[in-house]
């Protein structure tokens, strides 16, 4: 972890300094929300969507934040409490700015720290985990917290670094062209992993080439020399990305997957009966061993292999590549799996969806063993562009060809999730379009019985995790 000086820090920032702390103790951390500081840190003040950092910067010191750089000149009252509990302020231009150069600063520290760097469509933050835990067998390793991928989650990685760390995983995701370029200016990842392109950021992008450009623009990042391209071998768009950005396949290249062209291989793939998967994990210099997920999803399976690849290319046994893998649970709401006390099992995967994950987690569904009901609780998908329409009937015509026994929709975009299975041939009595979630609970309440699966998937912003609430009361 960084620390620095109050004069580092106004050279650093490009601030100008307002109240001067007592004392030259160095200032030791980041953080921008007053809930989570920590002694000697700094808090970055910036406007939020829903509140103003500004107006937190006493709440921040008294908690024990050494330093406070602010995007308003603090008026005569804060300026004095400040000082008075000896702390300094910098008024800054902005935050994610301010923290990128920090990152920047500390990233040139990281002399002999090896960066991954991880994106994709979807299962970015599980392969994240998964890296994390392979490297770590035999590294000291650090690793973006929970899902912190965007313009301040990135450089806080960063910063959770230190002179003695092995291997930086930092996670990335973007919004738009040229962000994980941006990203990528001070992040310097040496190894670049891909898990996919889909359709989500359709909206922001408008086609899935414009997708896999902005992704790509990790293995655009990676020096010719010492790097290596990690991307999956099934995926359509891996040779379209190498192909705008590696022409000339300079850098060093591992295709994953469970085609016979992949590098780091996987043969024999099952599912147990909570939808696990074991495998027989193949790599590249002859080596075998078999490898049992806790972690539900055939999809998984894939993240696995690009964790496994990551691993193999730094060294990392396959002993310890297993015993990493195998150590990795669901994140909440990714494919949690949760068991009732009367035995009804729930998949909880309400954190994000698109049509990729969406049909991942429906075929999670119908692998699972179950003497009972497979459901579907769905609601809509976001950020699809123009062409969400279709891609909820498509998704509902893949629910049509799968043994699902009863499908709820909730949300006008899931309206046609449900057209979909019906003019696919599945059964109208089978599929229920509910005005709100209590009345989605109610009719599950009188419908379900012990020996049942239900999953419940949506993106972050429909809030299906009060669906698994209700359903665990």
């Amino acid at each position: 972890m960084m620390r620095f000086s109050f004069q580092d820090a106004v050279k650093i920032s490009g601030g100008r300094a307002v109240v001067l702390p007592i004392g030259d103790a160095p200032i030791c951390g980041f953080t921008w929300d007053s809930r989570t500081v920590t002694k000697d840190c700094a808090f970055i003040a910036m406007p939020g969507e829903r509140v103003d950092g500004n107006d937190f910067a006493i709440r921040a010191v008294q908690a024990g934040a050494r330093l406070v750089l602010g995007t308003r000149q603090p008026d005569a009252k804060v300026r004095a409490i400040l000082a008075e509990l000896g702390a300094g302020h910098i008024v800054i231009q902005d935050g994610p700015s301010c923290l990128r150069a920090f990152a920047a600063v500390q990233r040139m520290e990281l002399h002999d720290t090896i960066v991954v760097g991880i994106t994709g469509s979807c299962g970015k933050t599980t392969s994240k985990d998964m890296v994390a835990a392979v490297l770590a067998t035999q590294l000291r390793t650090v690793a973006t917290q929970g899902n912190r991928n965007n313009e301040l989650g990135v450089p806080a990685t960063v910063l959770d670094a230190s002179e003695d760390t092995q291997a930086l995983v930092v996670e990335m995701g973007m919004r738009g062209l040229g962000q994980i370029r941006d990203m990528c200016s001070f992040v310097k990842p040496r190894i670049g992993l891909i898990t996919n392109v889909g359709v989500s950021h359709m909206e922001l992008l408008g086609s899935r080439e414009n997708i896999a450009r902005a992704k790509g623009e990790l293995i655009e990042a990676l020096p010719l020399s010492g790097s290596c391209a990690i991307l999956p071998a099934q995926d359509e768009y891996s040779s379209f990305i190498l192909d705008c950005y590696d022409p000339n396949r300079e850098r060093d290249l591992l295709l994953y997957g469970f085609s016979d062209d992949s590098d780091v291989r996987g043969t024999g793939l099952t599912l147990d009966q909570l939808g696990c998967a074991s495998f027989t994990l193949e790599l590249p210099d002859g080596t075998s061993a078999p490898v049992h997920l806790n972690i539900p999803g055939q999809h998984n399976a894939s993240n696995a292999l690009g964790a496994a690849a990551v691993g193999y290319r730094l060294g990392v046994s396959i002993e310890n590549i297993v015993k990493g893998l195998e150590s990795v649970q669901a994140p909440s709401m990714r494919m949690q799996v949760q068991r009732r006390s009367d035995g009804l099992t729930i998949i909880n995967d309400a954190y994000n969806a698109n049509p990729d994950s969406m049909r991942a987690a429906l075929r999670s569904l119908v692998s699972m063993d179950c003497s009972g009901k497979r459901i579907a609780v769905l609601g809509d998908m976001g950020e699809l562009g123009d062409d969400a329409l279709q891609f909820h009937r498509q998704v509902g015509e893949y629910i049509a060809s799968l043994p699902v026994d009863a499908l709820y929709c909730l949300g006008e975009l899931a309206a046609c999730i449900a057209a979909g299975a019906r003019d696919a041939g599945m059964d109208a009595a089978l599929i229920h379009e509910c005005a709100d979630k209590p009345a989605i609970l109610e009719a599950l309440r009188e419908s379900l019985q012990p020996d049942d699966i239900v999953l419940v998937k949506a993106s972050r912003s429909m809030g299906m995790e009060e669906i698994v609430k209700g359903l665990m009361d």
